[in-house]
């Protein structure tokens, strides 16, 4: 999966900016679909609530198309499992960050 998304990083790195991206991570985790691309994602805080839901469906369908495959974007508060989270963290790859 690295390799994939190292060939498309200018194209990333320029969706994360339009999308007001804070930091971008490729996780990796047995626990998670392997047939997917997962990313940790955090917004930049100053997205007004109105617009964050829309923020964030187009910035998952510009990365879906980007790579062809369903991308999961997750955040820290998405993982139920603290362990899992941990895991996480540890395994990112950092791609993006303001």
């Amino acid at each position: 999966m690295v390799i994939e998304i190292a060939k498309h990083i200018n194209q990333v790195q320029a969706l994360c900016e339009k999308h007001k991206v804070k930091e971008l991570s490729a996780i990796e985790n047995s626990r998670l679909d392997q047939d997917q691309v997962h990313f940790l994602v955090r917004f930049n805080a100053d997205i007004p609530t109105m617009h964050y839901a829309d923020n964030y469906c187009q910035l998952q369908d510009g990365f879906n198309s980007l790579f062809g495959k369903t991308v999961t974007l997750w955040f820290e508060k998405s993982f139920p499992d603290l362990n899992q989270l941990e895991e996480v963290k540890k395994s990112k790859r950092l791609l993006f960050e303001v």
